[in-house]
């Protein structure tokens, strides 16, 4: 989960800080000792020192006793337990559930905000989307009703094309009833563990008490988004960010959206902090390699940052490392006995392993085509095998031929060279039969077209606004019924407005 700034880094033990000052007083006496004028001090008077002492040419270098307090540094502040996040207890999603409200009322067709405040609405929600990969998301339109549009899901590309299709023409009633909006989007996070949090997307909240909403949404915390060119008089609530031509305002809303989440997970679980001193090991561990033979200087860190820079990023890392020290046939080799043969199969340079892990990956035609480059009685015998593969039976008897010219005892050989004259005898049959039954069966047309005088209509489908509120509910009657997610909405919004049920206070 990305991290909220407002929750500043801080240090768990922050006394084991004070084992610095001895540390440092360590350096100070190794490198005087070191000094030249102090090794002589006691062998040479010192108005003669300065003047047979010969300095060489100034040159800075990382010398042990440099390499020794860093990493001594790097220990002293991993003791010191840095943290910048809570400890998440076990079976806790680690993403901020969300709820969207979005008003899709005539006002929204205004065009003050290009291309038009809905669009750019929507432009907006798709791109906060994009920064939650994983989390889950819901979605509600409202105008003078308020309408699940998708309950919350994980899956981005089943909420984007309702997303795409609302407009206000769906919307059974005009107004601007943000607070059943609220009250629907709080009834959607409540099954959730943790408290999530609900975004208003409009271009005006203003008519609703800011106490009304924040009583809507219960113990969710509450944001909105104001989708238009001015934000005086769009919105009375502080958390209010007014929509930008860059991505400052997803941002904004980002770090809402954790602070929430991250002040739920206090509430509720504690305020323990999570120790990452850990992570400093790793530097440590590296400095300490630079110790294992005599006379290290700066040579072995420039070669280690280098290796660093040049190492592919993310999950290559590793990857990266592998291929300046090992040879093609080598990563191969490790990549087939993790059983990831598509890739072994383009790493090998020997035809044989090259061919072992096409034949592997179910590719027999790139396994056909490296065995033939292996002249060898078990190439011949691989290359049968994966001819057979490929149903090129006759070239699988040919090589399996081969195989027993050179090894006559070869039973292997024996048994597949029967086996695929057995499929190709059959095969043959099978293309006979086609050819016979081809050159004997005459066309033949239908004797009567009937049409069933009682069938006068299609099957009538009866469905209910609870039928509607599921994510794969919606896809799978919009697939039964060949509509699309305009018709669908509009149905559903029509069906849920003529459901009875009790309207929030609040509304316009």
């Amino acid at each position: 989960m990305p991290e909220s700034h407002d929750i500043s880094f801080h240090l768990l033990r922050p006394l084991w800080l004070l084992a610095v000052l001895p540390m440092l007083v360590m350096l100070g006496l190794v490198l005087r000792r070191q000094r030249p004028e102090v090794q002589w001090a006691g062998l040479i008077a010192p108005h003669l020192l300065r003047h047979l002492l010969v300095k060489p040419e100034s040159r800075w270098r990382i010398q042990p006793a440099y390499l020794v307090a860093t990493a001594l540094a790097f220990a002293v502040v991993a003791l010191s337990g840095p943290t910048w996040r809570r400890e998440l207890p076990p079976f806790v999603e680690d993403k901020a559930p969300l709820m969207i409200t979005l008003a899709v009322n005539s006002s929204m067709r205004e065009q003050d905000v290009a291309p038009s405040r809905l669009e750019r609405a929507k432009q907006k929600i798709r791109d906060l989307l994009s920064t939650r990969p994983g989390a889950k998301t819901g979605l509600v339109a409202y105008a003078g009703t308020a309408h699940l549009v998708m309950p919350l899901t994980d899956d981005r590309s089943v909420l984007e094309p309702f997303l795409a299709a609302l407009a206000p023409g769906l919307m059974p009633a005009d107004g601007k009833n943000v607070a059943a909006a609220v009250a629907l989007a709080a009834s959607s996070l409540a099954t959730e563990a943790l408290a999530g949090t609900i975004l208003i997307v409009a271009d005006d909240v203003s008519g609703v008490e800011e106490a009304w909403l924040r009583a809507a949404a219960g113990h969710n915390g509450l944001a909105i988004l104001s989708v238009t060119p001015s934000p005086t008089g769009s919105s009375k609530l502080p958390d209010a960010v007014t929509v930008s031509v860059d991505g400052s305002d997803i941002r904004a809303l980002q770090r809402r959206i954790e602070t929430h989440f991250e002040a739920a997970r206090t509430d509720q679980f504690g305020s323990r902090w999570q120790d990452e001193g850990y992570w400093l090991l790793l530097p440590v561990a590296l400095l300490c390699l630079l110790w294992f033979r005599r006379g290290t200087t700066v040579q072995w860190v420039v070669l280690f940052l280098s290796l660093l820079h040049n190492a592919p990023a993310g999950a290559q890392d590793a990857s990266g490392l592998r291929k300046l020290w090992l040879t093609l046939d080598q990563q191969g080799r490790l990549a087939f006995d993790r059983g990831d043969y598509a890739a072994a199969k383009t790493l090998f340079i020997d035809p044989m392993w090259r061919g072992l892990a096409a034949y592997r990956a179910y590719d027999f035609l790139a396994a056909a085509e490296a065995f033939q480059r292996v002249e060898t009685p078990e190439g011949r015998f691989a290359l049968g095998n994966a001819q057979a593969q490929n149903h090129a039976y006759q070239k699988a008897v040919e090589a399996y031929d081969e195989v027993l010219k050179a090894q006559p005892d070869n039973n292997a050989a024996r048994t597949n060279r029967a086996i695929v004259l057995a499929a190709l005898k059959k095969q043959e049959e099978k293309r006979r039969k086609q050819e016979e039954e081809g050159n004997n069966s005459p066309e033949e047309k239908a004797d009567a077209t009937r049409v069933d005088p009682e069938q006068k209509a299609g099957q009538r489908l009866r469905i209910s606004p609870e039928d509607l509120t599921t994510a794969g509910a919606a896809e799978a009657w919009m697939r039964e019924v060949q509509t699309s997610p305009a018709d669908f909405l509009k149905l559903k919004f029509a069906l849920q407005a003529a459901a009875p049920s009790p309207s929030p206070e609040g509304g316009r």
